[in-house]
């Protein structure tokens, strides 16, 4: 078989970055090299994100720089689009001789059930990219791969069993010292704005066994971190468990929503410390026992999944680091109802207060559409207040712009103008800033232990257990994946300085 090449760029969340390491190892065991110029590639693969417009053009931009370079110098570079863009695998039309387009196979968003079924799908993005694709495949269908290649190549692609789960698929992971491990994929919350039911359907969880003995060869592989992710991950195996607790104030069996942030009562009215320990809490439990692991960490969260055990995980077990990612989306309990989001601005608020109280350097990271459909001076207001209470570490923020397939495309005007999108976006980023600059300058002077796993420009770089971004000089004995205390001597807006602790 001929050595191929390939080139692969990945877009959007660490859920996607984790995608492409399972697509790293199906394509390096099938007999391909991974090289960094898409140029001299054979095939390009696009990773997609579809939460944001501009990742979306950028992609359409790329395909139409590799179709010039197609044609400029005689090549033939494949392209395959998988992620969240894709809505169904299918191949293009020019490999299929027999193959007659039928308008009525783009009705539906389906999985592939078949070997033939990769030849009977039309996704909507061919037509939409000029016909420069080759072919797009839904990640949930990688295993499909090693077909749709032997197909288009004419020419035998090896295949493994192991390759026929999506979620117990191998990655191959670049960095050693960090793993990143998928514990469970889709979504069933449907808020109106969102992509992602839609492209990696419903919620599905792999086994606790299955999982920690991934973390157990990642460490043995020299691993100091994992990180867990998910769309979901703290209603991580719901499907196994009574996700219930008694009300004492109603007399009744709450479904597990927004949980008070005390401990579930028994039907005595007492608490209840051991009654329920949620399935993602038992997971972390079983990832903290893993020996020579360093640090946990995981996202991203959902506010009405939270429980009370998960939030505690965070100051019971010594491998978890003190920062948590989950979404808020707006300040306005109107604009989360609109948004079919599940919590009110006042739990979000709670679990902040909690987290803040038992740690005054906890991070909290988050993302805010604020500029969706009708929102008003008002409720955006509210949202500035939330900035102003929290004091978030990071925020994702993003101008809404209209998702195909969503509740909100059917429903809700995108009613907002670019002026007053930016006017917020600024407005919101300089508040921001100003949280950030406050509270990493109360970090200044303090040690911390950091995991050292990149280098660039004779610096080295990674976070703080807390996840501040940090960089330091290169120095002859610290290597990549060591484990060293530094001390924090300035401040460069978002970024911290720092220098090797010598006392």
């Amino acid at each position: 078989m001929t050595l191929r090449k390939y080139y692969i760029q990945t877009f959007g969340c660490a859920m996607n970055q984790a995608d492409s390491e399972k697509i790293n190892m199906i394509l390096l065991q099938s007999g391909f090299m991974k090289i960094n110029d898409w140029k001299e590639a054979d095939l390009v693969i696009f990773n997609t994100c579809s939460v944001r417009q501009k990742w979306e053009d950028r992609v359409f931009g790329m395909l139409t720089d590799i179709s010039r370079e197609n044609k400029k110098n005689n090549k033939n570079i494949l392209v395959w689009i998988t992620g969240c863009m894709v809505r169904k695998t299918w191949i293009d039309a020019k490999y299929l001789s027999d193959y007659k387009r039928d308008k009525n196979k783009a009705k539906n968003i389906t999985l592939v059930n078949n070997d033939s079924a990769i030849f009977n799908n039309d996704d909507k993005l061919f037509p939409r990219s000029e016909w420069k694709l080759d072919f797009t495949l839904r990640i949930e269908d990688t295993k499909y791969l090693p077909l749709i290649l032997t197909h288009i190549l004419k020419e035998a692609i090896w295949n493994d069993s192991s390759f026929d789960d999506y979620l117990k698929s191998k990655q191959l992971r670049e960095n050693r010292a960090q793993a990143t491990i998928i514990i469970q994929t889709g979504c069933d919350n449907y808020c109106t704005f969102c992509i992602v039911p839609y492209t990696r359907w419903k919620e599905n969880s792999r086994s606790i066994e299955d999982i920690v003995n991934e973390a157990k060869e990642a460490v043995k592989a020299w691993a100091k971190e994992i990180t867990l992710v998910g769309q979901n991950v703290n209603s991580y195996g719901k499907q196994w468990v009574d996700r219930k607790y008694w009300n004492e104030e109603k007399g009744k069996w709450n479904e597990i929503l927004n949980p008070p942030l005390t401990p579930p009562l028994n039907k005595g009215g007492e608490n209840d410390l051991n009654r329920f320990k949620s399935p993602f809490r038992q997971l972390l439990d079983e990832i903290n026992n893993i020996e020579w692991l360093d640090r946990i960490r995981f996202t991203s969260s959902n506010p009405h999944d939270m429980t009370q055990d998960i939030l505690d995980a965070h100051f019971e077990l010594d491998k978890m680091c003190n920062y948590l990612h989950f979404a808020l989306q707006s300040g306005s309990d109107k604009m989360l109802k609109r948004m079919n989001r599940k919590h009110s601005y006042n739990d979000f608020k709670k679990m902040i207060e909690y987290l803040r109280a038992r740690d005054p350097y906890f991070s909290i990271s988050t993302d805010i559409i604020v500029w969706y459909s009708w929102e008003t001076e008002e409720m955006f207001e509210e949202t500035v207040k939330a900035f102003e209470e929290c004091e978030f570490d990071f925020v994702f923020n993003a101008r809404y712009s209209v998702r195909k397939w969503t509740i909100a495309e059917k429903i809700y005007p995108d009613d907002i103008s670019n002026e007053t999108k930016a006017e917020r976006w600024h407005k919101l980023n300089d508040l921001l800033l100003e949280s950030v600059t406050k509270r990493n300058t109360a970090m200044i002077w303090k040690v911390e232990k950091i995991l050292v796993s990149w280098e660039k420009d004779e610096e080295y770089y990674w976070r703080t257990r807390n996840f501040k971004e940090i960089y330091f000089p290169k120095v002859e004995w610290v290597n990549i994946w060591d484990l060293v205390d530094v001390k924090i001597t300035k401040l460069n807006r978002y970024v911290l300085k720092w220098e090797l602790n010598n006392d």
